[in-house]
């Protein structure tokens, strides 16, 4: 890589440092930018991985639906139960 004619002249000036500065730090900002792109096309998952993803969001839900409907019924009926054995000692 050559070295372009005008540098020394860069390097002596405070304006070329401050010339310098920023094109370095928009390099850096690029390449960060450049970066996290790559990054996050890494890290999406396809169709497919979503599609499962949600089908187990739904049978997830379907049971807790289903375990919130038997706790209720587990309620209900144990009370039953309960007042059911308390009448048949009471009729002893």
């Amino acid at each position: 890589m050559s070295v372009p004619v005008y540098a020394p002249a860069l390097t002596v000036n405070p304006l070329g440092w401050a010339v310098i500065g920023a094109a370095g730090y928009l390099t850096y900002k690029a390449g960060k930018k450049a970066g996290a792109g790559s990054q996050e096309k890494a890290v999406t998952p396809g169709l497919a991985d979503r599609a499962v993803k949600g089908a187990m969001k739904t049978v997830y839900r379907a049971k807790k639906s289903v375990s919130e409907s038997f706790g209720k019924s587990r309620e209900k009926y144990s009370s039953m139960w309960n007042e059911a054995q308390e009448e048949v000692k009471a009729a002893e």
